[in-house]
């Protein structure tokens, strides 16, 4: 694979202090800074907001989904992270990967009709996995490793296909590697990752997370960002980020380590976003993938503890162990054994998922990993909000068990799941 490079490390700046424009001055706790090259790095020590800052409300205002009864609000396979929309009117669009429609409900709730089905034809779908707003009204369905994107009205009419020529280049390479013998890496998936739209109309996506397969010791893998022409066509690289951790040299492969790192972006107003996960570090990015600003939070990393480890297993002992658990591979004690090998890294990743509202505030999430003992961590996730230029402006608290899929101006839509794996869409309002 050959991309455009694109200058995303911070080594060798000469950073200078700088003063901040009219209307966008930071608090005493952010500065400002510049390097030669005029990318601004923002940093934080605290946050903005006095007292208690936003927060979700205890309660959902909507909850969409049954156990049973109604075959209208029994959803099937829903997305963890990308599988649900609010449409400009407030309708509620949620893609069913298992009947592969897009299923309509009213901003109260209450089902309106579905589209698509399976299929081969204009507006169907064979393995639909994600939903995205896309430019004006329309709406964007990708599918499994972004293969083919259809792109509809917001009545749910067939406008037209896409299919990025991305995937087709990246098996090529990978053949052509393997025919010539280089097998230091490989792909951790077949192709690609569709991470949303920018306002230009083109896609974000990624390539594969390329595993390392040769040595000893740890590495990272490696993630090659790409953003593709809205009409289609040839990938433009804009970027090569590190992936997760892996011990080398381990049972013949590669293991990934538990709460590895996890390379996340996000389309922004004009550009988007980019983190590694390994630091609370963001870079932002214009939409022809130039570096923008660097967004960095004076904080520690989190230690992996004995009782973050003890609990980690207990889990997965648990899931794995438990009566009819479906389990490929082996016996579950075989499964068990393979699940627990991987290495602990010293410390927990830092941001995992990203999200932007339409006012432009970043939002960078930070998963939980509940320990034991007294000091149990609370059963939460955090969402670090940032402002457009980067400031910290404060946490918002969002319960574990929720999948934030979009941000509102004024609430979040979430999936989540009962003890029966049944999914649920809920909408919380976010209190100011």
């Amino acid at each position: 694979m050959h991309h455009r490079r694109t200058a995303v490390l911070a080594a060798g700046l000469s950073p200078f202090v700088i003063g901040c424009q009219a209307g966008d001055a930071p608090a005493p706790d952010a500065s400002s800074v510049t390097d030669s090259a005029g990318i601004e790095i923002v940093e934080s020590a605290a946050p903005a907001w006095d007292g208690d800052g936003w927060r979700i409300s205890d309660t959902p205002s909507v909850v969409i989904g049954r156990r049973e009864g109604d075959e209208r609000y029994l959803l099937g396979w829903v997305g963890w992270r990308r599988g649900s929309i609010v449409l400009r009117d407030g309708r509620i669009a949620i893609l069913d990967g298992q009947s592969a429609q897009v299923r309509v409900y009213s901003p109260g709730g209450e089902h309106i009709e579905d589209w698509g089905g399976h299929g081969e034809g204009p507006g169907e779908y064979s393995s639909p996995s994600s939903i995205f707003p896309y430019r004006g009204d329309s709406i964007l369905v990708s599918e499994f490793v972004a293969s083919r994107f259809t792109i509809l009205d917001d009545q749910g009419r067939f406008g037209r296909n896409v299919v990025p020529e991305m995937g087709v280049s990246f098996v090529t390479e990978w053949r052509k590697r393997m025919e010539e013998g280089d097998r230091s890496w490989m792909p951790s998936e077949s192709c690609c990752r569709m991470w949303g739209t920018l306002s230009s109309g083109d896609f974000l996506l990624s390539y594969p997370e390329m595993i390392p397969n040769t040595g000893t010791g740890t590495k990272r893998g490696a993630v090659s960002a790409a953003i593709v022409a809205g009409s289609g066509g040839a990938a433009e690289g804009v970027g090569d980020f590190a992936g997760g951790a892996y011990q080398l040299g381990l049972q013949g492969r590669p293991l990934r380590f538990h709460f590895a790192s996890e390379f996340a972006m996000a389309p922004g107003p004009d550009g988007f976003f980019a983190t590694e996960g390994d630091a609370y570090s963001i870079n932002e990015y214009d939409t022809n993938g130039r570096l923008r600003r660097m967004i960095r939070l004076t904080r520690e990393l989190r230690p992996v503890t004995d009782d973050i480890k003890a609990a980690h297993e207990a889990r997965l002992r648990e899931q794995i162990l438990a009566p009819g658990a479906l389990i490929e591979g082996g016996s579950p004690e075989e499964v068990l054994e393979m699940m627990l090998a991987p290495p602990y890294p010293s410390h927990l990743p830092a941001f995992d998922h990203l999200l932007v509202d339409p006012e432009g505030n970043l939002w960078a999430g930070q998963s939980s990993y509940a320990g034991g003992g007294d000091d149990r961590t609370p059963d939460v996730n955090e969402f670090f909000v940032f402002a457009p230029g980067g400031r910290h402006l404060g946490v918002v608290e969002v319960p574990a068990d929720l999948s934030v899929q979009r941000i509102g101006s004024d609430f979040i839509l979430a999936l989540t799941y009962d003890d029966l794996d049944v999914s649920y869409v809920h909408i919380y309002a976010i209190e100011r």
